[in-house]
């Protein structure tokens, strides 16, 4: 049934047809929107563990690693480097801490949005904790009375009571918070975000939330201008200066790029974050510099995991694009930065000839290195490779590497875990700038940015960057509908406008797009576990199915949110529409509808990424009515329509 309705959806008739849909329940709704894959039918995740987090014991004779994909914690033995125990935890773990005591590990489990809480001595879980939506970064406090989980889908940090195993309140970080670090004196927490939030025509704006545990509040928000995408949080101890180690992404997305035919749109470094004086109210103040780890004939694409030595002589950050981990000289960064420091800090991060001096090696890893963690006594350092279910050790003596540690997964590669393994490499791209997870990180997302990829028109068509999440079965892609399938999409077409390289093989293309194919969305947040809609949701439902205004007015069918928005193919028509929102910049009037599943998580919104939340779609950017009608809502009827939307 579902493949005939894609069939007739392709045409005017198939649209016409939409409207013998009426409103019908949610579990029928759900039913027929969730079709079988496609293309990725004949890929296997297998059991792959894919390590994403790691944790050294405080004597550092425990290695504790989370698996992504495994849905497990292992326990390996530094000593024999073997795995030598392992947990089962909640679905897609993220995260990891111990207690100040480190009796008790618990580990963040995104997609059931709560927290394992795990006997370390037995290795056993001991009980479940909720959190907000999507938790991955998380800590305790000092004192081990209150844990911190970073909430990507909520914006927020929870925090959690240990004694009782309660929220206690819900703290405002920056979109998509991931990363979180107790600083050492356990006076302040910091939170990583991930992605931005801003107008579309303007460079980002990245935010490193501090929260004071002990007011339990958020203290400052550290701004860090002109990039995205921050990562692991690494402190240096007081006396090396005491500034955090950030890694980051800086793209280029309001320059055409067929101006930078030659690549360098977009860079990858560290954010170096100093605290500074006091303010009179005794608030902590920040300075920040950045600075690149790219050279000028190369790039170390997609900074991820950052550590610190404890005497704070190296800092060592991993490029999961690049496989490698750079080796940081602290004491010669600072001097770099002193030498170099303009009147506005952030200018450093335009310069390609810094890295040379504070970066003293290089060093290979495994595929797609994520979290690195160093010994107590800073003799070894550890770092998870996500792609070959391993972990490198480096001895850092001798800056090389010293082992490789098999965490046990499986040793074939189906086509899917090749098509992944290609997903987050850059190996494939001019210089090694960028790998298709550059710009859809955390396996798929869209990086919330417009750019001005290729166009018949200098600077004109600028497009908002689309989710890889859930995208099977709504063929054709971009945002003028001319990519018939993902072959087309990443084939020939990425290899001369995004990788500026011969790109991928044929066969490589189609492992690709299979496992782009196979990625899915997370559980909606806002949606009960039983199905169930709110009130609230329930009559949203009935306005996004209308078929009169509310003045009791026929609306013509063109105008009915599930005429462009079908339930029976992903909520979207699959064809071009014309709904007023070009703009002087676009050269084509329709653009090809979106699928709604998964909308609550796709901000910015329309083409360009103009409309920053689902409010401003219908508010600002439909005042003709030319985007289904809205005009005649209130508030209150506006907004049960997005908590409808927001389940899907």
């Amino acid at each position: 049934m579902a493949a005939s309705w894609r069939r007739l959806l392709a045409g005017a008739a198939g649209l016409a047809l939409i409207l013998l849909l009426v409103p019908i329940g949610r579990r029928a709704l759900a039913a027929a929107s969730t079709t079988a894959p496609e293309q990725a039918k004949s890929y296997s995740t297998s059991q792959y563990l894919s390590p994403v987090a790691l944790h050294l014991s405080t004597d550092g004779l425990r290695l504790y690693v989370v698996c992504e994909d495994g849905d497990r914690v292992l326990a390996v033995d530094t000593h024999t480097r073997q795995v030598v125990q392992q947990v089962r935890v909640g679905h897609r773990p993220q995260g990891i801490a111990t207690s100040p005591d480190g009796k008790t590990l618990y580990v963040s489990n995104e997609w059931d949005s709560t927290v394992t809480e795990i006997d370390a001595e037995s290795f056993q879980a001991r009980r479940t904790l909720a959190t907000g939506a999507g938790p991955v970064g998380i800590t305790t406090d000092r004192a081990g009375r209150v844990l911190y989980v970073a909430n990507t889908r909520g914006d927020d940090v929870s925090l959690i009571d240990l004694a009782t195993g309660n929220e206690r309140k819900r703290l405002e970080a920056g979109h998509f918070p991931e990363y979180v670090a107790r600083a050492h004196n356990g006076r302040r927490i910091y939170v990583a975000n991930l992605l931005v939030r801003g107008p579309y025509d303007q460079p980002p704006t990245s935010e490193l939330t501090v929260i004071d545990p002990d007011q339990q509040k958020v203290t400052a928000r550290i701004v860090i201008p002109g990039v995205i995408q921050l990562r692991h949080i690494a402190e240096l101890p007081a006396g090396a200066g005491g500034a955090l180690v950030v890694p980051f992404m800086r793209p280029k997305n309001l320059n055409p790029l067929v101006q930078v035919r030659q690549g360098w749109y977009l860079t990858h470094g560290i954010a170096v974050v100093r605290p500074t004086s006091q303010s009179a109210e005794g608030v902590q103040k920040f300075q920040v510099s950045e600075v690149l780890l790219d050279d000028i004939d190369r790039n170390y694409a997609d900074g991820f995991g950052s550590a610190a030595t404890p005497d704070g002589r190296w800092a060592l950050v991993t490029a999961s694009g690049a496989d490698i981990v750079s080796v940081v000289d602290t004491a010669k960064l600072n001097r770099a930065l002193r030498a170099a420091q303009p009147s506005q800090p952030e200018a450093l991060a335009n310069r390609l000839d810094l890295a040379r001096q504070f970066v003293v090696r290089r060093l290979r890893t495994g595929r797609n290195p994520t979290a690195v963690e160093i010994s107590p006594d800073s003799r070894f350092a550890y770092i998870a490779n996500r792609m070959d279910d391993t972990i490198s050790v480096i001895d850092m003596g001798t800056m090389q590497t010293a082992g490789i540690i098999d965490l046990g997964g499986p040793k074939a590669i189906s086509r899917w875990r090749h098509g992944e393994r290609l997903f987050f490499d850059a190996s494939y791209s001019e210089q090694g700038q960028m790998a298709c997870a550059t710009c859809h990180p955390h396996g798929g997302l869209s990086d919330g940015l417009a750019w001005s990829l290729e166009t018949p028109q200098l600077g004109r068509d600028v497009v908002e960057n689309k989710t890889l999440l859930g995208i099977d079965g709504t063929s054709p892609f971009k945002w003028n509908g001319m990519n018939p399938d993902l072959e087309t999409q990443d084939g020939p077409r990425s290899a001369s406008y995004i990788f500026r390289s011969q790109g991928f093989s044929g066969s490589e293309v189609k492992d690709l797009a299979g496992f782009i194919l196979s990625l899915r969305l997370p559980p909606s947040p806002h949606l009960a576990r039983s199905g169930e809609l709110t009130e609230a949701q329930a009559r949203g439902q009935d306005i996004f199915f209308r078929s009169r205004t509310t003045a009791g007015k026929l609306i013509p069918p063109q105008d009915r949110c599930y005429y462009c928005h079908a339930p029976v193919s992903h909520y979207t028509s699959r064809v071009r529409m014309n709904v007023g929102t070009a703009t002087q910049y676009d050269t084509i009037q329709a653009f090809d509808v979106p699928q709604l599943e998964g909308v609550a998580m796709k901000p910015p919104y329309l083409h360009n990424g103009e409309a920053q939340d689902l409010e401003e779609i219908w508010t600002k950017f439909n005042p003709d009515d030319k985007h289904g009608i809205t005009s005649d809502m209130d508030k209150v009827q506006l907004n049960d329509l997005i908590e409808f939307l927001k389940t899907l």
